[in-house]
Protein backbone atom coordinates (compact mmCIF):
# COMPACT_ATOMS: atom_id res chain seq x y z
CA UNK A 1 0.00 0.00 0.00
CA UNK A 2 1.30 3.37 -0.63
CA UNK A 3 2.10 5.84 2.20
CA UNK A 4 1.96 9.85 2.61
CA UNK A 5 4.06 11.39 5.05
CA UNK A 6 3.08 14.26 6.74
CA UNK A 7 5.23 17.49 5.29
CA UNK A 8 7.46 18.70 8.86
CA UNK A 9 4.74 22.00 8.73
CA UNK A 10 2.00 20.10 9.17
CA UNK A 11 3.42 16.99 11.72
CA UNK A 12 1.86 18.96 14.45
CA UNK A 13 -1.54 19.17 13.39
CA UNK A 14 -4.80 17.06 13.24
CA UNK A 15 -5.59 14.62 10.23
CA UNK A 16 -8.81 16.01 9.19
CA UNK A 17 -10.71 13.70 6.50
CA UNK A 18 -13.93 13.93 4.05
CA UNK A 19 -15.74 11.51 5.96
CA UNK A 20 -15.47 13.39 9.22
CA UNK A 21 -16.05 16.66 7.52
CA UNK A 22 -19.47 15.01 6.26
CA UNK A 23 -20.29 13.16 9.53
CA UNK A 24 -19.85 16.74 11.28
CA UNK A 25 -22.10 18.26 8.70
CA UNK A 26 -24.51 15.83 8.39
CA UNK A 27 -24.85 15.38 12.61
CA UNK A 28 -22.34 16.82 15.04
CA UNK A 29 -23.89 14.06 17.15
CA UNK A 30 -22.69 11.02 15.29
CA UNK A 31 -19.59 12.58 14.42
CA UNK A 32 -18.96 12.48 18.31
CA UNK A 33 -20.08 9.17 18.48
CA UNK A 34 -17.32 7.59 15.78
CA UNK A 35 -14.86 10.35 15.94
CA UNK A 36 -14.34 11.29 19.36
CA UNK A 37 -16.10 8.30 21.38
CA UNK A 38 -14.41 6.21 18.52
CA UNK A 39 -16.99 3.91 18.63
CA UNK A 40 -17.88 1.72 15.51
CA UNK A 41 -20.79 -0.33 14.96
CA UNK A 42 -19.53 -4.76 15.18
CA UNK A 43 -21.72 -5.11 12.41
CA UNK A 44 -20.97 -3.37 9.32
CA UNK A 45 -23.40 -2.96 6.91
CA UNK A 46 -23.60 -5.81 3.98
CA UNK A 47 -23.63 -3.60 1.13
CA UNK A 48 -20.44 -1.57 2.69
CA UNK A 49 -18.37 -4.77 3.02
CA UNK A 50 -19.52 -6.19 -0.45
CA UNK A 51 -18.38 -2.70 -1.99
CA UNK A 52 -14.85 -2.98 0.15
CA UNK A 53 -14.03 -6.55 -1.04
CA UNK A 54 -14.81 -5.23 -5.20
CA UNK A 55 -12.93 -2.25 -4.07
CA UNK A 56 -9.96 -4.52 -3.08
CA UNK A 57 -9.91 -6.77 -6.28
CA UNK A 58 -10.07 -4.10 -8.66
CA UNK A 59 -7.29 -2.63 -6.32
CA UNK A 60 -5.46 -6.15 -7.14
CA UNK A 61 -6.12 -6.16 -10.86
CA UNK A 62 -4.64 -2.81 -11.67
CA UNK A 63 -1.43 -3.45 -9.36
CA UNK A 64 -1.08 -6.27 -11.23
CA UNK A 65 -0.84 -5.40 -14.45
CA UNK A 66 1.88 -6.85 -15.66
CA UNK A 67 1.21 -9.92 -14.06
CA UNK A 68 -0.56 -12.98 -15.82
CA UNK A 69 -2.17 -14.35 -12.79
CA UNK A 70 -3.45 -11.25 -11.91
CA UNK A 71 -7.08 -12.29 -12.29
CA UNK A 72 -6.53 -15.51 -10.41
CA UNK A 73 -5.30 -13.35 -7.64
CA UNK A 74 -7.98 -11.07 -7.76
CA UNK A 75 -10.69 -13.78 -7.73
CA UNK A 76 -8.26 -15.64 -5.04
CA UNK A 77 -8.82 -12.79 -2.84
CA UNK A 78 -12.32 -12.42 -3.23
CA UNK A 79 -12.83 -16.02 -2.36
CA UNK A 80 -10.89 -15.71 0.71
CA UNK A 81 -12.92 -12.56 1.65
CA UNK A 82 -15.82 -15.07 2.17
CA UNK A 83 -14.64 -18.11 4.40
CA UNK A 84 -17.69 -18.59 6.11
CA UNK A 85 -19.47 -19.20 2.66
CA UNK A 86 -20.14 -23.10 2.76
CA UNK A 87 -22.35 -22.37 5.85
CA UNK A 88 -23.27 -18.84 5.61
CA UNK A 89 -26.22 -17.64 2.81
CA UNK A 90 -25.62 -14.16 3.07
CA UNK A 91 -21.78 -15.21 1.94
CA UNK A 92 -22.50 -17.31 -0.14
CA UNK A 93 -24.71 -15.11 -1.99
CA UNK A 94 -22.12 -12.09 -2.32
CA UNK A 95 -19.81 -14.58 -3.04
CA UNK A 96 -21.26 -15.23 -5.71
CA UNK A 97 -21.97 -12.32 -6.79
CA UNK A 98 -18.30 -10.64 -6.40
CA UNK A 99 -16.86 -13.52 -8.29
CA UNK A 100 -19.34 -13.29 -11.46
CA UNK A 101 -19.15 -9.18 -11.13
CA UNK A 102 -15.23 -9.01 -11.39
CA UNK A 103 -14.81 -11.84 -13.82
CA UNK A 104 -17.32 -9.72 -16.04
CA UNK A 105 -15.23 -6.33 -15.12
CA UNK A 106 -11.94 -8.34 -16.65
CA UNK A 107 -13.51 -9.58 -19.64
CA UNK A 108 -14.85 -6.20 -20.27
CA UNK A 109 -11.80 -4.18 -20.05
CA UNK A 110 -8.58 -6.43 -20.28
CA UNK A 111 -6.91 -3.29 -22.22
CA UNK A 112 -7.87 0.22 -21.24
CA UNK A 113 -7.27 3.43 -22.78
CA UNK A 114 -5.46 5.07 -19.89
CA UNK A 115 -2.26 4.03 -18.03
CA UNK A 116 -2.24 3.68 -14.69
CA UNK A 117 0.00 6.47 -12.50
CA UNK A 118 -1.06 5.50 -9.23
CA UNK A 119 -3.30 3.33 -7.21
CA UNK A 120 -4.78 3.79 -3.83
CA UNK A 121 -3.17 7.18 -3.32
CA UNK A 122 -3.30 8.69 -0.60
CA UNK A 123 -2.19 12.45 -0.05
CA UNK A 124 -2.36 15.50 2.54
CA UNK A 125 -3.01 18.84 1.93
CA UNK A 126 -3.50 22.22 3.86
CA UNK A 127 -6.30 23.61 4.57
CA UNK A 128 -6.83 27.31 4.17
CA UNK A 129 -8.62 30.42 5.14
CA UNK A 130 -10.34 31.65 1.86
CA UNK A 131 -10.15 34.97 3.01
CA UNK A 132 -6.67 35.15 3.76
CA UNK A 133 -5.00 32.55 2.15
CA UNK A 134 -3.35 31.35 5.48
CA UNK A 135 -3.26 27.78 6.20
CA UNK A 136 -5.01 25.95 9.54
CA UNK A 137 -3.44 26.06 12.76
CA UNK A 138 -5.32 23.19 14.11
CA UNK A 139 -5.81 20.75 10.87
CA UNK A 140 -4.34 19.27 7.53
CA UNK A 141 -6.86 17.46 5.10
CA UNK A 142 -5.89 13.83 4.54
CA UNK A 143 -7.00 11.27 1.97
CA UNK A 144 -7.08 8.34 -0.16
CA UNK A 145 -7.75 8.28 -3.99
CA UNK A 146 -8.90 4.84 -5.44
CA UNK A 147 -6.63 5.57 -8.81
CA UNK A 148 -5.11 8.39 -11.05
CA UNK A 149 -4.69 7.63 -14.23
CA UNK A 150 -3.50 9.19 -18.13
CA UNK A 151 -5.48 9.10 -20.63
CA UNK A 152 -4.74 11.08 -23.95
CA UNK A 153 -6.46 14.22 -23.21
CA UNK A 154 -5.23 14.59 -19.40
CA UNK A 155 -4.90 13.19 -15.97
CA UNK A 156 -8.45 11.97 -13.92
CA UNK A 157 -9.12 10.16 -10.59
CA UNK A 158 -10.38 7.07 -11.15
CA UNK A 159 -13.48 6.13 -8.59
CA UNK A 160 -15.20 2.92 -8.71
CA UNK A 161 -18.39 2.54 -7.35
CA UNK A 162 -20.83 -0.83 -7.26
CA UNK A 163 -24.87 0.18 -7.70
CA UNK A 164 -27.71 -1.03 -7.40
CA UNK A 165 -29.24 0.64 -10.36
CA UNK A 166 -27.58 3.12 -13.23
CA UNK A 167 -30.01 5.11 -14.18
CA UNK A 168 -30.20 9.59 -14.58
CA UNK A 169 -30.86 9.80 -11.02
CA UNK A 170 -27.58 7.69 -9.81
CA UNK A 171 -25.35 9.43 -12.82
CA UNK A 172 -26.80 13.42 -11.86
CA UNK A 173 -26.04 12.15 -7.98
CA UNK A 174 -22.12 11.63 -9.17
CA UNK A 175 -21.79 15.42 -10.28
CA UNK A 176 -22.97 16.09 -5.84
CA UNK A 177 -19.93 13.77 -5.30
CA UNK A 178 -17.73 16.89 -3.26
CA UNK A 179 -15.33 14.02 -1.85
CA UNK A 180 -13.76 13.32 -4.81
CA UNK A 181 -13.76 16.72 -6.67
CA UNK A 182 -11.85 17.80 -3.26
CA UNK A 183 -9.65 14.99 -3.90
CA UNK A 184 -8.92 16.29 -7.06
CA UNK A 185 -7.97 19.85 -5.91
CA UNK A 186 -5.60 18.74 -3.03
CA UNK A 187 -4.16 16.16 -5.75
CA UNK A 188 -3.38 18.84 -8.14
CA UNK A 189 -1.61 20.84 -5.21
CA UNK A 190 0.60 17.73 -5.26
CA UNK A 191 1.51 18.25 -8.61
CA UNK A 192 -1.44 16.13 -10.58
CA UNK A 193 -2.93 17.83 -12.96
CA UNK A 194 -6.68 16.38 -12.71
CA UNK A 195 -8.76 17.16 -15.32
CA UNK A 196 -11.85 15.12 -14.41
CA UNK A 197 -13.09 12.18 -12.50
CA UNK A 198 -13.83 8.53 -14.23
CA UNK A 199 -16.16 6.87 -12.15
CA UNK A 200 -15.78 3.65 -13.07
CA UNK A 201 -19.09 1.58 -11.82
CA UNK A 202 -20.01 -1.97 -11.27
CA UNK A 203 -24.24 -3.01 -11.66
CA UNK A 204 -25.12 -5.13 -8.88
CA UNK A 205 -27.23 -8.08 -9.92
CA UNK A 206 -30.46 -9.11 -8.94
CA UNK A 207 -30.13 -12.96 -9.87
CA UNK A 208 -31.05 -15.28 -6.85
CA UNK A 209 -29.83 -18.76 -6.99
CA UNK A 210 -32.37 -21.23 -7.17
CA UNK A 211 -33.42 -22.98 -4.17
CA UNK A 212 -35.53 -25.66 -6.06
CA UNK A 213 -38.27 -27.47 -4.80
CA UNK A 214 -38.76 -29.30 -1.48
CA UNK A 215 -41.13 -32.41 -1.34
CA UNK A 216 -44.39 -31.03 -0.60
CA UNK A 217 -43.87 -27.99 -3.08
CA UNK A 218 -42.97 -30.99 -5.94
CA UNK A 219 -46.21 -33.06 -4.96
CA UNK A 220 -48.39 -30.32 -4.69
CA UNK A 221 -47.58 -29.17 -8.07
CA UNK A 222 -47.41 -32.74 -9.45
CA UNK A 223 -51.01 -33.22 -8.36
CA UNK A 224 -51.80 -30.24 -9.57
CA UNK A 225 -50.88 -30.63 -13.11
CA UNK A 226 -52.53 -34.07 -12.74
CA UNK A 227 -55.07 -32.76 -12.16
CA UNK A 228 -55.28 -30.94 -14.96
CA UNK A 229 -54.24 -33.75 -17.33
CA UNK A 230 -56.95 -36.24 -18.70
CA UNK A 231 -55.33 -39.19 -18.33
CA UNK A 232 -54.70 -37.91 -14.68
CA UNK A 233 -51.07 -38.11 -14.82
CA UNK A 234 -48.25 -35.90 -15.14
CA UNK A 235 -44.57 -36.43 -15.99
CA UNK A 236 -42.96 -33.55 -14.33
CA UNK A 237 -40.21 -33.76 -12.52
CA UNK A 238 -39.13 -32.19 -9.24
CA UNK A 239 -37.48 -28.75 -9.79
CA UNK A 240 -33.48 -29.41 -8.41
CA UNK A 241 -31.77 -26.47 -6.45
CA UNK A 242 -29.27 -24.54 -9.16
CA UNK A 243 -26.06 -25.87 -8.11
CA UNK A 244 -23.10 -23.55 -7.75
CA UNK A 245 -21.77 -24.07 -11.20
CA UNK A 246 -25.25 -23.43 -13.10
CA UNK A 247 -25.56 -20.25 -11.20
CA UNK A 248 -22.11 -18.77 -12.05
CA UNK A 249 -22.83 -20.13 -16.02
CA UNK A 250 -26.78 -17.79 -15.02
CA UNK A 251 -24.39 -14.82 -13.66
CA UNK A 252 -22.12 -14.47 -15.94
CA UNK A 253 -24.09 -14.46 -19.15
CA UNK A 254 -25.40 -11.57 -17.06
CA UNK A 255 -22.21 -9.67 -16.77
CA UNK A 256 -21.80 -10.42 -20.54
CA UNK A 257 -24.13 -7.30 -21.03
CA UNK A 258 -22.80 -3.90 -21.72
CA UNK A 259 -24.92 -2.16 -19.66
CA UNK A 260 -23.83 -4.34 -16.77
CA UNK A 261 -20.30 -1.51 -16.23
CA UNK A 262 -20.91 2.03 -16.90
CA UNK A 263 -18.03 4.93 -17.03
CA UNK A 264 -19.10 8.31 -16.21
CA UNK A 265 -16.64 11.42 -17.32
CA UNK A 266 -17.32 14.20 -15.02
CA UNK A 267 -14.95 17.54 -15.51
CA UNK A 268 -14.08 19.83 -12.72
CA UNK A 269 -14.68 23.94 -12.83
CA UNK A 270 -12.38 25.98 -11.26
CA UNK A 271 -15.35 27.78 -9.97
CA UNK A 272 -16.46 24.90 -7.88
CA UNK A 273 -13.15 23.75 -6.40
CA UNK A 274 -12.91 27.39 -4.88
CA UNK A 275 -16.30 26.78 -3.50
CA UNK A 276 -15.17 23.62 -1.83
CA UNK A 277 -12.36 25.13 0.04
CA UNK A 278 -15.10 27.67 1.36
CA UNK A 279 -16.94 25.32 2.56
CA UNK A 280 -14.21 23.19 4.48
CA UNK A 281 -12.93 25.98 5.89
CA UNK A 282 -16.92 27.19 7.22
CA UNK A 283 -16.94 22.91 9.02
CA UNK A 284 -13.87 23.79 10.58
CA UNK A 285 -14.79 26.52 12.34
CA UNK A 286 -18.19 25.35 13.05
CA UNK A 287 -16.21 21.96 14.69
CA UNK A 288 -13.79 24.19 16.28
CA UNK A 289 -16.99 26.22 18.08
CA UNK A 290 -18.89 22.85 18.84
CA UNK A 291 -15.70 21.36 20.23
CA UNK A 292 -14.87 24.33 22.47
CA UNK A 293 -18.45 24.36 23.56
CA UNK A 294 -18.81 20.92 24.12
CA UNK A 295 -22.02 20.83 21.87
CA UNK A 296 -23.05 18.06 19.75
CA UNK A 297 -25.97 18.54 18.41
CA UNK A 298 -28.32 15.50 16.62
CA UNK A 299 -29.56 15.81 13.91
CA UNK A 300 -32.70 13.69 13.75
CA UNK A 301 -33.43 14.53 9.71
CA UNK A 302 -30.23 11.86 8.99
CA UNK A 303 -31.29 9.49 11.48
CA UNK A 304 -32.83 7.48 8.24
CA UNK A 305 -30.45 8.52 5.35
CA UNK A 306 -29.66 6.34 2.48
CA UNK A 307 -33.11 4.13 3.09
CA UNK A 308 -31.54 2.22 6.03
CA UNK A 309 -31.34 3.64 9.68
CA UNK A 310 -27.92 5.49 10.84
CA UNK A 311 -25.79 2.47 12.65
CA UNK A 312 -26.07 4.85 15.99
CA UNK A 313 -29.65 4.99 16.19
CA UNK A 314 -30.12 2.48 19.08
CA UNK A 315 -27.46 4.23 20.89
CA UNK A 316 -29.13 7.45 20.44
CA UNK A 317 -32.44 5.80 21.27
CA UNK A 318 -31.32 4.20 24.13
CA UNK A 319 -30.30 8.05 26.09
CA UNK A 320 -26.17 6.97 25.64
CA UNK A 321 -26.80 3.89 27.78
CA UNK A 322 -23.24 2.76 28.65
CA UNK A 323 -24.30 -0.86 28.53
CA UNK A 324 -25.68 0.02 24.35
CA UNK A 325 -22.46 0.65 23.49
CA UNK A 326 -20.36 -2.06 24.98
CA UNK A 327 -23.33 -4.51 23.21
CA UNK A 328 -23.41 -2.81 19.67
CA UNK A 329 -19.93 -1.09 19.41
CA UNK A 330 -16.41 -1.75 19.43
CA UNK A 331 -13.68 1.05 20.64
CA UNK A 332 -11.42 1.75 16.90
CA UNK A 333 -9.95 4.29 16.00
CA UNK A 334 -11.32 6.00 12.95
CA UNK A 335 -10.21 5.85 9.58
CA UNK A 336 -8.17 2.72 9.14
CA UNK A 337 -7.81 3.81 5.97
CA UNK A 338 -5.32 6.34 6.69
CA UNK A 339 -3.56 4.37 9.24
CA UNK A 340 -0.48 4.03 6.80
CA UNK A 341 0.48 7.94 6.80
CA UNK A 342 3.66 7.52 8.83
CA UNK A 343 2.68 10.46 11.92
CA UNK A 344 1.53 10.33 15.35
CA UNK A 345 -1.06 13.22 14.88
CA UNK A 346 -4.40 12.45 15.42
CA UNK A 347 -6.98 11.94 12.98
CA UNK A 348 -10.30 13.47 13.31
Amino acid sequence: MSQTTLPPETSDKNVLTYSALNTFRNCPRKYKHRYIDNLRPRMKVESLSFGSVIHSAIEIWYRSANDANRLWKALDFIDRSFPERATDENQMANWHLARAMFSGYASRYPTEDFTIIEVEKTFTGQIRNPDTGRCSQTFVMAGKADAIVQRSDGMYLLEHKTAASIDGNYLDKLWTDTQIALYSYYLRELGYPIVGIIYNVLLKSRLKQSPGETEQEYEARHAELAAKNKSGKSTAKRQMPETNEEFQGRLAAWYSKPESFHREFIYLSEERLAMLQDEVWEITQQYLDARRRGKWLLNTSSCFSYQRPCEYLSYCQSGFNPNVAENLYEITPPHEELTSIDSDSPVF
